[in-house]
């Protein structure tokens, strides 16, 4: 038992590895991709050219593509035998690792084109061809097996290291406001004056409910058939009101400051859940992207869609509003009108112009039937 729990969690270490390396190998593919398209018009990148931009700039971006490449090449060493272990958008990305590790190979280097060299056949048939052998391989069967583990224990892990980002910090912030937070702020308090700061809300609030509550004694009284209370009764139950509410709002004025630092402590198990969970975290990232990137093109038009249309759509101030709203009330700070307005004037734009850059410099790249169904849908905008 212990030798078969051995041997599981190497392979699961072993999966781990790969994906990292598949993740890397592949973020370094786009960067050279990127390269290419925007300083050697989509063609292979050429170090003996002058480009139109400084030295400085260009001796940069040749130090940051032969870094991309050397990592290419490394991944497609390490993952080239478990190539048959791969599937769907793990494929993918091993595809473009190779054809990209192939554009630079060590014959074409010694021998520079302009352009690319017309391919014998085209890529699809030798795509088909290299699938038929694959699945004829006595070995596959072994393969397919151990990239359905591989992926299953993926699925595990990203599950897992999900649910612990979640559920720690909030955790962590609930038992520390209950059982550490507000017991320290409770005792120590009455002597600091800066953790009960007065809040003009606070009494504005307190002076309205002390106003409701003096209609109510005389409407009751007017409902029972009773004379009004004399000056001196009001005067007595409004004093003793008033002293309910003023402790009420001293109660108040620290829920801030616990809630401060109650999300500090539960950023704190954010971190470390982070940190001790690197490579977790790289293994859901790497399960985030063959799931977003393993729906269909309409379902990726849907979804972005939807998520523009709530954060920067033409009804989205109204949303803002409510989170600015909520996010001061638990900070304790005053929601300024001004703020708030000047918060959706700005930062939705922002969003939407970081949103369709990312879909012209990598979207288009990656998915561009994605890109052509979402104009589409937009009416063609």
């Amino acid at each position: 038992m212990g030798l078969t729990d051995w041997m599981g969690t190497f392979g699961r270490a072993q999966s781990f590895d790969l994906s990292a390396d598949l993740e890397r190998g592949y973020e370094a593919a786009l960067l050279i991709q990127s390269i290419e398209m925007e300083h050697y018009n989509d063609r292979p990148v050429r170090p003996e050219l002058e480009l139109s931009i400084p030295r400085a700039m260009q001796a940069q971006v040749l130090r940051r593509f032969r870094a991309a490449l050397q990592v290419c090449r490394q991944a497609r060493t390490v993952l080239a035998p478990y190539r048959q272990e791969l599937s769907g958008q793990e494929l993918r990305q091993f595809q473009l690792i190779d054809t990209v590790t192939g554009r630079y190979s060590v014959a074409r280097e010694e021998l520079p084109a302009l352009s690319r060299s017309p391919e014998m056949l085209p890529r699809s048939l030798v795509s088909v061809v290299d699938t038929v052998r694959r699945q004829l391989d006595p070995e596959a069967e072994a393969s397919v097996v151990a990239g359905f583990r591989r992926r299953r224990d993926s699925t595990l892990v990203s599950l897992r290291i999900l649910l612990l980002l979640i559920l720690v910090p909030v955790l962590v912030q609930q038992v520390s406001r209950t059982y550490v937070v507000s017991p320290l702020v409770d005792r120590f308090a009455p002597d600091n004056a800066f953790l009960t700061y007065p809040r003009p809300q606070l009494e504005e609030r307190a002076v309205e409910k002390l106003r409701v509550y003096q209609a109510e004694i005389e409407f009751d009284a007017l409902l029972e058939g009773k004379p009004l209370p004399s000056r001196e009764e009001l005067q007595t139950e409004l004093s003793k009101r008033a002293q309910i509410l003023k402790e009420e709002a001293d109660q108040e004025s620290t829920h801030a400051i616990k809630n401060v630092l109650a999300d500090i402590s539960g950023f704190i198990g954010f971190v470390v859940i982070a940190i001790a969970g690197r490579r977790d975290i790289q293994v859901l990232r790497g399960f985030i992207d063959e799931l977003v990137y393993g729906l269909s093109d309409s379902a990726k038009a849907f979804a972005i869609i939807l998520f523009t249309d709530i954060f920067v759509g033409f009804h989205s101030p109204e949303g803002w509003t409510v989170l600015l709203d909520g996010i001061a009330n638990h900070l304790g700070l005053p929601a300024r009108e001004n703020f708030v307005m000047l918060f959706i004037a700005t930062f939705p734009v922002v969003l939407a112009t970081i949103f369709k850059y990312w879909i012209f410099r990598y979207l288009n790249r990656v998915s561009p039937s994605s890109v052509a169904t979402l104009r589409n849908m937009n009416g063609g905008g």
